[in-house]
């Protein structure tokens, strides 16, 4: 049986794209009869910090390790996948498997420093994370560590080649199961938009915000239904509704029910909702970044407008609002195209890739 661990540079409680996407694999490892770890790290470049940083880092060690630290609060988790609360993810707190996965810069700047064949050492990289203290000089030394290197799009695949880097490119899948359509496009009402509310500055829901302010205005029917992990916006307006964590169930049931889905991030290194939202009948609104790209081609299955840009965000909204011919076709044909992003291709390819130690690319 080979072993495998892959490392989080967080505890587990809080849901984000890149470890639900790490947790996905962690259950067909352990389905495909591998020895899974995943270990959260307690604490980060402890040794480094101040006295008091270090004795508040204790007491929230602890008190996490008492109130739990686990995904799966909000992920089903397969039982046989072995947890881990760490208090660092120096190679001496980590139990000893055959091959590790690094899944952030954090990660990798600690798995660089593991006395173990490069071979044995994955980086598996979901975003241009030069955020959280990571300068983009940091980041792109990160790249260049003897490690197999694994990417989900290819403008990461292009960033890694700019560093002299192989890159081994293996797109995320979506759960078509969860995710589906059960009203018809044609059915759905055109005046009701999802968006993703989220409070990191990247996200930029703020323009997601002033746009919908902007249709609101001419269209008053206009109901958006926001979801996300925070607290419910203060100062929401009636005309949106919002629900913390929704289930399973809910989070799709938010997509069906809506004709319309609007992305605003600034950065993304996929866009796992973007997908989503096509499986469940939404036509895209979204901004023209790389991470959107790799699923979204403006005026085929999306309308994609620049960064920032609320008028032209709106301005798309519009015009699908307006012209349904437009926003029907849209939609049908993001259902169709977001079909060839299966998990059971990905597996298998990365699958391969850990079996064979990175040599098969």
């Amino acid at each position: 049986m080979k072993s495998i661990s892959f490392l989080f540079p967080v505890n587990g409680k809080n849901l984000s794209g890149g470890l639900k996407v790490v947790c996905e694999y962690a259950n067909r490892f352990a389905d495909a009869g591998y020895d899974v770890h995943i270990v959260y790290a307690g604490s980060i470049f402890y040794s480094k910090k101040s006295l008091r940083f270090k004795l508040s880092g204790i007491v929230r060690y602890l008190q996490t390790w008492f109130y739990g630290y686990s995904c799966k609060t909000w992920f089903p988790l397969d039982k046989r996948v072995k947890e881990h609360w760490a208090f660092s993810l120096n190679q001496r707190h980590v139990p000893e498997t055959d091959v590790y996965v690094a899944t952030a810069p954090y990660t990798a700047m600690y798995l660089n420093e593991y006395k173990i064949e490069a071979n044995r050492k994955f980086y598996f990289i979901q975003g241009y994370e030069n955020w959280g203290g990571v300068t983009d000089q940091k980041l792109r030394e990160t790249y260049r560590y003897p490690a197999t290197k694994i990417v989900i799009s290819r403008w990461l695949q292009r960033i890694l080649k700019e560093e002299g880097q192989d890159a081994v490119f293996i797109p995320n899948g979506f759960d078509f199961e969860k995710f589906k359509l059960l009203t018809p496009i044609e059915k759905k009402d055109k005046y009701a938009v999802t968006m993703v509310f989220h409070t990191m500055e990247l996200k930029d829901c703020e323009l997601g915000f002033r746009a919908l302010e902007i249709v609101h205005q001419k269209f008053p029917q206009l109901h958006v239904r926001l979801f996300g992990l925070p607290e419910k916006p203060s100062n929401l307006p009636d005309w949106y509704t919002y629900h913390q964590r929704p289930d399973a169930e809910t989070h799709c049931r938010l997509y069906d029910e809506s004709a319309i889905f609007i992305a605003t991030s600034r950065s993304e290194g996929w866009g796992l909702t973007i997908g989503e939202s096509m499986l469940c009948g939404c036509a895209v609104c979204c901004t023209d970044i790389e991470g959107y790209k790799e699923m979204a081609v403006n005026e085929e299955n999306a309308l994609l407008s620049p960064v920032g840009d609320a008028d032209a965000m709106a301005a798309n909204i519009i015009r699908l609002i307006e012209n349904d011919e437009l926003r029907i076709n849209i939609a049908q044909k993001g259902s169709e195209s977001i079909q060839q992003f299966n998990w059971n291709n990905s597996f298998k390819i990365y699958k391969k890739l850990i079996d064979t130690n990175g040599r098969e690319k």
